[in-house]
């Protein structure tokens, strides 16, 4: 179709219109991901839950860095540490039912890892879906976020062990960054273990 055009309310409309099909993308991906689970012997959801099963921090977070997540969660846990991640294999459309079907109950601190940086905005896209989900829900758990691996800068398990010792301290650091020393606006979380997450030999 070439050369068309609309007027405003025809454009308004048919945006509206394909609401219906947003709305039933998370019910289809999810079967086609139980489909390739049986396949492959590997287990894809839209959100998949690696850690504690009574875990009260958690960690949410999406791509290569949850394989090094999942490598930091079994050295904390294997520790004595209560910790877990989960893993956003569909971010859009965003689908707190999925979420909300493997977070444990157990969790009071959640802590959302973003690569990327949205100067002026009151925090990272994926963060602010996480916290959206939870708004006005009775006792909900602390949700803070955080930046990591811009520019491909490296991320390590002993920087994602700072994350979860944030979330767990005190007073929390919220908007933190990992992975470089932020001696400008000090929004960085120091390191306090250079760990080695490598299975033995």
């Amino acid at each position: 179709t070439r050369g068309t055009a609309q007027n405003p309310d025809i454009f308004f409309q048919a945006r509206e219109a394909c609401n219906k099909y947003y709305e039933a993308v998370p019910e289809v991906v999810a079967e086609y991901m139980a489909e390739i689970s049986k396949l492959t012997g590997r287990e894809y959801k839209p959100f998949n839950y690696y850690g504690a099963p009574d875990a009260e921090h958690v960690i949410v977070a999406m791509g290569s860095i949850t394989e090094s997540l999942e490598e930091t969660v079994d050295y904390m846990n294997a520790r004595g540490a209560k910790v877990g991640i989960i893993k956003v294999h569909l971010y859009r459309p965003f689908a707190p039912q999925y979420m909300l079907n493997v977070l444990p109950k157990t969790v009071k601190r959640i802590a959302v890892l973003d690569r990327t940086k949205e100067p002026g905005a009151l925090g990272e896209p994926l963060y602010l879906d996480v916290r959206s989900m939870f708004y006005d829900v009775e006792n909900a758990p602390m949700i803070i976020g955080g930046r990591y691996g811009l520019g491909s800068k490296d991320t390590t398990p002993s920087h994602l062990k700072a994350a979860f010792e944030n979330l767990m301290s005190d007073a929390p650091k919220k908007g933190f960054t990992i992975g470089i020393v932020d001696d400008v606006t000090n929004l960085s979380l120091p390191v306090s273990e250079e760990i080695n997450a490598a299975a033995e030999g």
